[in-house]
């Protein structure tokens, strides 16, 4: 048995993402994320059942609202992620413990949890 790390918990993206994301992964963001046929069905059926769809945490509803019917494969695309972040300066991304958008853990620290809530953001201060 093969396991994956995933950056963002499956409910903060709708299934059309998840799809869309899984049918490419050799060009996976830059990399090749290439798996297994079988390992890639598996985990595809994961990231569908655990969607934003099927679930009812606040984070999801505002993912699926703000989306609405774009195809959107990444997180930080989309208006939600957006609107929540509009006011961390470029400077925080670019920090070295930080270096981009897509590294969730580092201010939310129960991110691998399926946790982000505001209470759980990790001080920024240390990063401008």
């Amino acid at each position: 048995m093969h396991r994956a790390t995933l950056c963002i918990p499956p409910h903060t993206l709708p299934k059309k993402s998840w799809e869309i994301l899984m049918s490419d992964l050799k060009n996976h963001f830059g990399d090749d994320a290439s798996l297994e046929e079988e390992d890639r069905k598996n985990i595809l059926y994961f990231l569908l059942e655990n969607s934003a769809e099927n679930s009812t945490k606040e984070v999801s509803v505002k993912v699926l609202n703000s989306i609405e019917n774009k195809d959107i494969i990444a997180i930080t695309q989309t208006p939600f992620w957006k609107n929540e972040h509009k006011n961390i300066k470029k400077e925080v991304f670019e920090h070295p413990q930080v270096k981009s958008k897509a590294n969730c853990k580092a201010c939310h620290s129960d991110i691998e949890k399926g946790l982000i809530e505001d209470e759980k953001i990790k001080d920024i201060s240390s990063f401008m």
